[in-house]
């Protein structure tokens, strides 16, 4: 359930629903996110974590609900609202699954970190040093702009993707399943550093994630979703230690099975499935 509205929001999403050609891919679902948290979307393939990205960033119409940004800043809030025409969150910048599908072939890396400064007021030199403190942020040395993404790994890739998004001075970055395609080590790393790029920047951020590992580390707060519904909406101390849904409770036990999450007490489900 929605609280009341803080000025530390910058995000309301409220009774949102999504369909196409009549079948429903999102139904009422609802959740805030405070300046400097982290959301992660949880559940299993086709439950609708993507679609809810899509719709937040305008590439998907929504049927019904209100998504209403930049609540933290009086007079620029923007509301996204049913019709045919969606608009996409402004200040928000997505991040994608496959780094390398991201980025265009043909252009090299320090271009496409700098591509958003375009219409930006900024000289040559500007523009360089924007580009160097994208590269530090996300621990990539300045060479590294002179490669084509077929000359990086999928870790430097997604370390591009991510400054490209950083380097726009975004309010909320949007991830989906960032680290998926990534091998443990890389995985780690990288999770390290969007942590740090946070921090550092005041950054709020949604997540989808497979990875439970990953939320339980990083998460401020759970979404969990099930067939496009809500199972819960929870603080991620709450989620780990007391699922509001039995599905909530499977996936964890699944997800310390197969050694994604350390061995503790069994959870107990909840009751109900208001957030905490």
């Amino acid at each position: 359930m929605l609280g009341k509205k803080e000025e530390t929001d910058v995000l309301a999403v409220r009774n949102l629903g999504v369909e196409v050609d009549n079948v429903v891919l999102l139904h009422d679902v609802s959740f805030t996110l405070k300046k400097g948290r982290t959301l992660c979307v949880v559940g299993e393939s086709g439950s609708g974590k993507t679609t809810l990205l899509k719709a937040l960033q305008g590439l998907m119409p929504i049927c019904r609900g209100s998504v209403e940004h930049g609540l933290d800043r009086p007079g620029a809030t923007t509301r996204q609202k049913p019709g045919p025409r969606p608009i996409g969150l402004p200040d928000t910048k997505w991040v994608m699954q496959n780094p390398i599908a991201a980025l265009n072939p043909l252009q090299k890396a320090g271009a496409a970190i700098t591509e958003s400064l375009h219409h930006a007021k900024l000289d040559r030199n500007a523009k360089q040093e924007a580009l160097l403190a994208a590269l530090g942020n996300v621990d990539l040395l300045p060479e590294m702009a002179l490669r084509y993404p077929a000359q990086l790994s999928l870790g430097q890739a997604q370390r591009v993707c991510i400054a490209r998004a950083l380097i726009a001075k975004p309010e909320l970055i949007l991830f989906d399943e960032p680290l998926s395609a990534l091998d443990a080590v890389v995985q780690k790393q990288i999770g390290r550093t969007m942590e740090r790029i946070k921090q550092t920047h005041g950054l709020s951020y949604i997540v989808v994630t497979h990875d439970l590992g990953y939320a339980q580390a990083y998460a401020d707060d759970i979404l969990l979703l099930r067939n496009g519904i809500v199972e819960a909406y929870q603080a991620s101390n709450a989620f780990f230690r007391s699922p509001a849904s039995d599905y909530g409770s499977e996936l964890i036990e699944a997800a310390r099975v197969l050694g994604c999450l350390p061995e503790e007490a069994a959870v107990q489900p909840m009751t109900c499935g208001a957030a905490q």
